[in-house]
């Protein structure tokens, strides 16, 4: 009876492992990489007995060229000298002059600190708008990021998309972020909010919620991010698809716009948060606003890939996106 005893038990030992395993199988697990970048830091797989090393690389691959963080600030007197990047290239975003850096705010919709950029573009006003107004007449907030297209890994097939949560005071053409070489054909991929300011064709009689994806010498794209988006948190996304030769322009994951363009984006000229910068003695035009996060990617992402960085911006800041399913 013993020798009997001892039998079932061993059967039903090996029964219950085999049982754990099958239902194992049917779980789901999460291979990490705490250097990806925002969204593509776990990826979920069957535990099938998959190679996980193929998840690694795969999570590898969406390394992004620059990533700020949200409230990853060195700050001083209440202004950021630094926002550092946390992306594997430490591409920090800096501001030398005390007098030229954003306020670190905390923010009452989003829980968190932010930077707040100021604009004073005052000597524009009443300004013969049709011509182009004097150099040095514009001052505000900013900062530089010490790489150039090519140091960020961008070329004319790779593609680029840079996905923020930002907010605007004013639009009053303004500048989010230059990138690439203004005044140069097809060298440009910056950012603009327009406004009553007619020169270069920036301009809406109504300016409230009016953008232009500026491609210098190529098509600028302008849209809409609807007639109450001043004062209210967006995650918007401005991408190139470099193989494609298209620009397009999403708004809480809602594409708004897509034109055919041909970027060269090989330009020597450091990337600029918070102004516009066309020529080095024209005006420079500045945000007026806030930014939460900014994530460039150096390479085109698909739809269902944008859509993960822009859900983990949704959730991360609780801002709702109309767009994705």
């Amino acid at each position: 009876m013993l020798l009997i005893g001892l039998v079932l038990l061993v059967a039903l030992t090996v029964a219950n492992l085999a049982f754990g395993v099958t239902d194992r199988l049917d779980e789901t697990a999460f291979q990490s990489d705490e250097n990806a970048c925002p969204g593509f830091q776990e990826v979920e797989f069957d535990v099938d007995g998959s190679d996980f090393s193929a998840f690694l690389d795969e999570l590898r691959d969406n390394n992004c060229a620059l990533w700020l963080e949200g409230d990853s600030f060195v700050a001083s007197n209440g202004t950021a000298s630094e926002w550092t990047d946390q992306g594997p290239n430490a591409f920090h975003a800096r501001q030398e002059d005390p007098d030229s850096r954003p306020k670190v705010v905390s923010d009452d919709d989003l829980g968190t600190n932010v930077l707040e950029f100021e604009a004073n573009h005052s000597q524009l006003d009443g300004y013969d708008s049709n011509s182009q107004p004097p150099s040095g007449v514009t001052d505000g907030d900013h900062l530089t990021i010490d790489r150039d297209v090519d140091a960020l890994g961008v070329d004319e097939e790779s593609g680029f998309v840079i996905t923020a949560v930002l907010k605007v005071d004013e639009f009053d053409r303004g500048g989010v972020w230059t990138v690439g070489d203004p005044g140069q054909d097809g060298r440009e991929f910056s950012m603009r909010t327009c406004s009553d300011y007619s020169f270069d064709g920036c301009q809406h009689s109504d300016p409230t919620g009016h953008w232009r994806g500026q491609h210098w010498g190529e098509t600028d794209i302008d849209f809409e991010s609807g007639s109450n988006s001043d004062n209210e948190w967006l995650v918007l996304t401005h991408a190139y698809n470099g193989t494609a030769g298209e620009a397009f322009i999403r708004v809480d994951g809602e594409e708004v716009a897509r034109e055919s363009i041909d970027l060269d984006l090989s330009a020597n000229r450091d990337v600029q948060l918070g102004r516009w910068v066309r020529l080095d003695d024209d005006p420079h035009y500045y945000f007026d606003g806030r930014l939460a996060e900014v994530t460039v990617f150096d390479r085109t992402l698909v739809s269902a890939e944008i859509n993960t960085v822009e859900e983990y911006m949704s959730s991360t800041y609780g801002i709702d996106l109309d767009g994705t399913s």
